[in-house]
C-alpha cells in the first residue's frame, strides 16, 4: 500500500463517516449480544422454575408413598400379633385335645384346664 492509497483511506472513512459507523455497529453487537443472554437467562429461568415445580410435586408423591408404606406396616405389625395369637391358641387347642376317642371320662392329656390357663398367664406354678 502507498502512502497517498493510507491517506485516501482515511480521508474517505472520516469524509463518510466511517468511524461512527465502526462504533455504532460495535454498539448494535453489543446490544445484540445482551439481549440475547436476556433471552437465554430468561430460558433458563423457564427451566429452573419448571424443575421446581417437578420436585415439589416429586417431594408430595414421595411422602404420600412413605406415609402409605408406614401404614402398611403397622398394619402387617398388627396381623403378625394375630397370626401369633392365632397360632398360640391353636397349639394350646392341640396339647388340651384327648386322644381317647367317644369316652366318658375325657382328660387332657396335658394335665387339667387350671394348669394350663396359668401356664398361658404367666403363672407356672406347676
Amino acid at each position: 500500500m502507498t502512502p497517498e492509497l493510507i491517506i485516501q483511506l482515511i480521508a474517505a472513512l472520516l469524509g463518510t463517516g466511517g468511524f461512527v459507523a465502526l462504533f455504532l455497529i460495535i454498539e448494535k453487537k453489543a446490544a445484540a449480544q445482551v439481549a440475547n443472554t436476556e433471552k437465554v437467562n430468561e430460558q433458563w429461568q423457564l427451566i429452573v422454575a419448571q424443575k421446581e415445580r417437578d420436585f415439589s410435586a416429586l417431594s408430595q408423591k414421595y411422602e404420600a408413598a412413605t406415609d402409605k408404606i408406614d401404614k402398611l406396616y403397622d398394619v402387617n405389625t398388627e396381623l403378625r400379633k394375630q397370626l401369633d395369637v392365632a397360632n398360640t391358641n391353636f397349639a394350646v387347642s392341640k396339647l388340651m385335645r384327648c386322644h381317647v376317642i367317644k369316652c366318658i371320662n375325657r382328660e387332657p392329656p396335658f394335665g387339667n384346664t387350671e394348669e394350663v390357663k396359668q401356664i398361658l398367664d404367666g403363672g407356672q406354678n406347676i
